[in-house]
């Protein structure tokens, strides 16, 4: 990490590091407007993070919206080339509630999306990517991966559509006792609910889970795919996890999040969508993922300790060129500078220099 990186604060040094990552691996940079027709998001609320708009009345009468989100607007915008990929990135204002104070906010999101073509080779790739994402805001992270190709085949053995919603509904809140009682009032569906069961609760290192899974029987075209993508990951921070499920209407193939230690709930979240890019029209396939910034603001509260490197503080017996010819000094030497006769409360500076007189006291 440059000298010059250091001296961004908390949000920016992230947002810097993980533009630099994401353009070394061949993305390029999406822009897009704040603002989209609300239609595109009334109909996919579901996908969304959160689903309050705010929306506002155009000058030609069309219903607008504050971006949301960043994914659909690609989506959108996506071009179909048979047998191409592309690769972009983006670091964008969103307008959403957020999850630390539950009140709308400016919220910075960072993420990629690939689209297209995809094939093994993409999958592992942006699993890597948000694996290493991950790495660069914390050491202590970790990202849980699972495929929703292996739900979906044990979900698809339970003959009732209501009894599936059901054991879906009670995967999602994780209620083992829920899903258990469904084996008594469905019982034609008992192996498959306990397949779910156990799939939920499976735990142990990622070569254990991958032996377990074959012996549960799961589909093994998804299971594959899986033990791929998982094999290209570091291991220390990587846990196969069924336990996190959200958004089967558009998720298909490998799904992930990604936890930092301190903060209580996931900073990335992504996968497959191939079944949204279907839903807008769509034939290519898409995977890709987002880094929420507002989940991480009370873990870099603490990490914004300075304003600036050298707070410099002169006398009224100080001459302008003195303390501007000071500040100029210490600035070639790499270090941020800031002039002031009295250091305000709530500024930090790593380090205080005083003149009196023009001279160092």
């Amino acid at each position: 990490m440059s000298d010059n990186l250091f001296k961004l604060r908390g949000e920016e040094r992230i947002v810097h590091s993980l533009r630099s990552l994401y353009t070394s691996y061949g993305y390029t940079k999406f822009k897009m407007s704040r603002f989209e027709e609300y239609d595109l998001y009334a109909g996919n609320k579901d996908f969304l993070v959160s689903g309050n708009i705010i929306t506002f009345t155009d000058t030609d009468g069309a219903l607008m919206a504050l971006k949301p989100d960043v994914t659909l607007s690609i989506v959108k915008g996506f071009r179909e080339e048979e047998g191409c990929v592309s690769k972009v990135s983006y670091d964008e204002k969103v307008y959403r509630v957020s999850s630390s104070s539950g009140v709308f906010k400016e919220i910075t999101q960072v993420g990629i999306e690939c689209l297209g073509d995809i094939e093994g080779v993409e999958l592992g790739e942006v699993a890597m990517l948000a694996q290493k994402s991950l790495l660069l805001i914390s050491d202590d992270s970790m990202l849980t991966i699972s495929h929703m190709g292996i739900t979906e085949a044990f979900l698809a053995m339970i003959p009732s559509i209501t009894a599936r919603a059901e054991a879906l509904k009670f995967m999602e809140e994780k209620n083992i006792s829920a899903l258990d009682a469904l084996k008594e009032k469905y019982p034609e569906s008992r192996d498959a609910v306990l397949k779910l069961r156990s799939l939920i609760l499976l735990n142990g290192s990622n070569e254990e889970v991958i032996k377990k899974l074959s012996e549960m029987g799961a589909d093994k075209k998804s299971l594959d795919e899986l033990e791929e993508v998982v094999s290209v990951l570091d291991s220390v921070h990587l846990r196969i996890d069924f336990s996190v499920l959200g958004g089967m209407n558009y998720y298909n193939g490998i799904t992930f999040r990604g936890y930092v230690k301190g903060v209580p709930e996931s900073v990335i979240s992504g996968g497959q969508y191939d079944k949204l890019m279907a839903r807008m029209g769509k034939k290519a396939k898409a995977i890709g993922f987002a880094v929420y910034m507002d989940a991480l603001e009370k873990l870099l509260e603490g990490r914004d300790e300075y304003n600036v490197d050298v707070a410099l503080v002169y006398d009224d017996d100080s001459s302008m060129s003195e303390v501007l010819g000071k500040a100029e000094e210490i600035r070639k030497t790499g270090k941020s500078v800031s002039t002031m006769k009295k250091i305000p409360q709530k500024l930090k500076s790593r380090e205080v220099i005083y003149l009196k007189g023009g001279e160092d006291a």
